[in-house]
């Protein structure tokens, strides 16, 4: 048996049976719903001072009284970490709250399809955001005196 030239160009029975192996893959593993939009939302900052954090840990706690569940993500970097609470509303909306550490009063920006919000912390770095649309959204927090932004990766509300 003959070894082929791995430089030789593809064949169509080459291009056959890579086509197939493009299909069994769609099949038994297909891109999940809506990761090429959220890729092209997370990408699409034109920051040049930009620090991103990183997903820490994300966790649902059951409301005292109702039926609604309360989230508590908190996201990382190497110079602040942010966590919040995120509180369903009926309407499909969410109330954020959130504490940034070390504690600073910073600009925090909400960045959606539909909208941006933003908010300010106070000295001890406590925001509040509220309604916030369901959706794809990310946080930049501008750090008070200077034009570096820390921003987290997208996250589905």
């Amino acid at each position: 048996m003959t070894i082929p030239d791995p430089d030789a160009p593809l064949t169509d029975a080459d291009l056959t049976v890579l086509a197939g192996v493009r299909d069994l893959w769609e099949a038994v593993d297909p891109v999940p719903a809506g990761l090429v939009d959220q890729i092209q939302f997370a990408i699409d900052l034109n920051a040049v001072d930009l620090e991103v954090s990183r997903l820490i840990e994300s966790r649902e706690l059951a409301a005292a009284r109702t039926d609604e569940h309360t989230r508590v993500i908190t996201f990382q970097s190497d110079s602040l970490s942010i966590m919040i609470a995120v509180e369903p509303h009926p309407d499909r909306t969410v109330r954020v709250d959130g504490w940034l550490s070390p504690g600073a009063s910073h600009r925090v920006e909400l960045r959606s399809r539909s909208r941006t919000m933003s908010a300010e912390s106070d000295d001890d770095g406590r925001f509040s955001l509220d309604p916030v649309p369901a959706g794809i959204a990310q946080l930049i927090v501008h750090l008070a005196g200077n034009s570096r932004r820390i921003v987290t990766p997208s996250m589905e509300f």
